[in-house]
């Protein structure tokens, strides 16, 4: 009976454990080593537990021939007794007219899962603002080739993610009473709560480690601007007075004696 019951809480405990990991996959580890965590996955065990005790106390054979081994026949209440106990604990029950939260076996997970989601925010938003990860990069300049790099990361990406990650980057974009770094800073919790801190880390190293990694757009412009200034004041030319038109020569030139004058002739204009 041993062996059973320690199949039967394998698989409930599975079932736990792997809820776990699927909605919290940022912190996967942490989620289930929390207090939270680990009364959430004994919930699923205990009940797997006691599910297969109740059929075995029940001698439920599910109608199988009386000449099938024992071992199949325990191999087949295990079975239920795990599958069958994680959809009993995922039931819910809701009245026709009331179109409010519905109660049952349900409930209990839900508000185990609710003491863990707070658990774990507190300790993401500390984990979060005691690392500077972005540090060196510029929200303006950046956020589009991170957000790039942290995508294609992950292997199925959700269309309702990247809508939202889109969503606050124009927002971002067109707020003026926030600094680029604050940006930068809602931006990255937002990608680091997506593919979590380690993947959001080495990915801000690689844009920092790119040879064409230059400076900040702004300060690279006034940098152009200093640059092309001195130029500009070398290269300016002192408008010349207007010459005066041209005067048609007279035909009374001074003579060769400088004395008097001469008259040309006209071929001579």
């Amino acid at each position: 009976m041993i062996i059973e019951m320690s199949s039967a809480a394998l698989i409930g405990g599975g079932f736990g454990a792997a809820e776990l990991i699927v909605r919290y996959r940022d912190k996967p580890l942490a989620a289930f080593l929390s207090p939270a965590g680990l009364l959430y996955v004994f919930v699923n065990t205990a009940a797997s537990v006691l599910t297969l005790i109740a059929i075995t106390a029940a001698g439920w054979t599910f109608g199988l021939p009386e000449t099938m081994h024992p071992v199949s026949l325990l191999i087949v209440r295990v079975m239920t007794a795990g599958l069958g106990s994680a959809a009993l604990l995922r039931v819910s029950f809701t009245f026709a007219l009331d179109r409010g939260v519905g109660i049952g076996p349900i409930t209990v997970l839900n508000g185990i899962l609710r003491i863990l989601d707070g658990e774990l925010e507190r300790k993401r938003a500390l984990s979060r603002l005691s690392h500077n990860d972005l540090a060196g990069l510029s929200f303006e300049r950046d956020h589009a080739a991170l957000t790039e790099l942290c995508c294609h990361l992950l292997r199925e990406f959700d269309l309702a993610e990247a809508q939202r990650l889109g969503s606050l980057a124009a927002d971002l974009s067109h707020r003026d009473d926030l600094t680029d770094a604050d940006k930068l800073d809602c931006f990255g919790l937002e990608l680091n709560r997506l593919v979590g801190e380690r993947a959001l880390r080495q990915a801000a190293a690689r844009l920092r480690d790119r040879p064409d990694h230059g400076p900040h757009p702004a300060h690279h412009q006034m940098i152009e601007d200093e640059r092309i200034a001195p130029v500009t004041m070398e290269h300016e030319v002192v408008a010349e007075p207007p010459r005066s038109a041209m005067t048609k020569p007279s035909r009374l030139a001074p003579g060769s004696n400088g004395s008097r004058l001469e008259r040309k002739a006209l071929s001579d204009v």
